[in-house]
């Protein structure tokens, strides 16, 4: 069996779940962290047994020669990271999520990778999770008729809203999406994971086939209550029924018929987590870095391919473009700005105080 070398960029929560997933496989062999933070650094490495440390990135791709590299850090950082490790040779990497900060980054990572020859996937690791595998199987099955509509509901549209949005396009089987229409609020500075992000936001992606997609953003104290019954995850409507699903569970409710419930295997109390860290996303990071392996191995597409995130990344920032031009943007997206940021530098919002969070 042929042993890959692994090395992972930022040490913090999702560094450690990405370095998990390369410790359980045995096909990889982790070998290094690099942290600005060498204290975290060599945290994480005396856990998980991590024998090489560095505070460079530089150093540790001129040092190690890894097979695959993930980088963690903040989607700000993430580009030049991503450029090094190509032009080190790297067979693979798997970024964490949001894909980039701007729309611009995404494709131009998603292209080098490609003209390199380089795996480029990006850990939207919910596609692995057991609730909406079954949720999309009842949907495939016609549990609830054809598909109509899709509500989303998530507390911000750039970071916790990729994972939303990419589900929308998971349950489309992706399908290109061919319009766009968002509004944003920007009454508050408001950062998660340290990105800049709107207040709230609503987004609605039209398919040339007449679903829509609709999906709302927003916390308190701006935006109390999304929706009550599901006030995280995913609302597919179809013409027999609907089905409501999060991670806890899936609910299937059909018209004239006995629904369907399909609870999450994972623990669900807080209290348990390792280092707070919900245990689907150990168990779907470490399936999807075993698939993204086996992409490097035979040559498939790996189910987290760089295109879907993209794919989302550009719904996300046409929500934005749409906010800023009072108009509806189709795709392909031809703006590769980050319209929310450009706008806020051009004056087009005033907000006021501010909210940091990782939510």
């Amino acid at each position: 069996m042929q042993t890959y070398s692994a090395a992972v960029v930022a040490a913090g929560g999702q560094g450690r779940v990405h370095a998990a997933a390369y410790a359980a496989d045995p096909r990889v062999r982790l070998a290094a962290v690099a942290d600005v933070d060498l204290a975290a650094a060599r945290r994480l490495a005396e856990d998980l047994g991590i024998p090489n440390v560095y505070t460079e990135v530089a150093d540790l791709l001129a040092a190690e020669r890894p097979d695959v590299v993930s980088v963690c850090t903040p989607p700000a950082h993430r580009r030049p990271i991503v450029e090094a490790a190509i032009a080190s040779g790297v067979r693979a990497i798997h970024c964490e999520k949001p894909f980039a900060l701007s729309y611009g980054d995404a494709v131009a990572m998603t292209e080098l990778a490609a003209a390199a020859g380089v795996q480029l996937t990006v850990n939207l690791q919910r596609r692995f999770e057991p609730v909406h595998r079954f949720a999309r199987a009842q949907l495939d099955d016609g549990a609830i008729g054809e598909l109509v509509s899709i509500e989303g509901y998530c507390p911000n549209l750039f970071d916790w809203g990729s994972h939303i949005v990419d589900l929308a396009l998971f349950y489309r089987h992706d399908r290109p999406a061919e319009w766009v229409l968002g509004q944003i609020d920007v009454s508050t500075n408001r950062y998660v994971y340290g990105a800049f992000v709107e207040t709230s936001s609503i987004t609605q992606v039209a398919w040339e086939d007449g679903v829509r997609a609709v999906i709302s953003t927003g916390r308190e104290p701006a935006t109390p209550v999304l929706n009550r019954e599901n006030n995280l995850g995913l609302i597919l409507q179809g013409t027999r029924g609907r089905i409501v699903v999060n991670g806890r569970e899936a609910l299937v409710q059909r018209f004239g018929a006995d629904g369907m419930r399909f609870a999450s295997p994972y623990a669900s109390d807080p209290a348990t987590w390792d280092h707070g860290i919900d245990p689907a996303i150990f168990v779907c990071t470490e399936a999807a870095v075993a698939d993204l392996i086996d992409g490097v191995e035979t040559g498939s597409e790996p189910v987290l391919a760089a295109r879907h995130a993209l794919a989302g990344a550009a719904i996300v920032f046409a929500t934005y473009e749409s906010s800023r031009s009072r108009g509806r943007v189709p795709l392909p997206l031809e703006v590769h700005d980050n319209a929310l940021l450009s706008g806020l530098h051009e004056g087009l919002w005033s907000p006021v105080g501010e909210l940091r969070s990782t939510w």
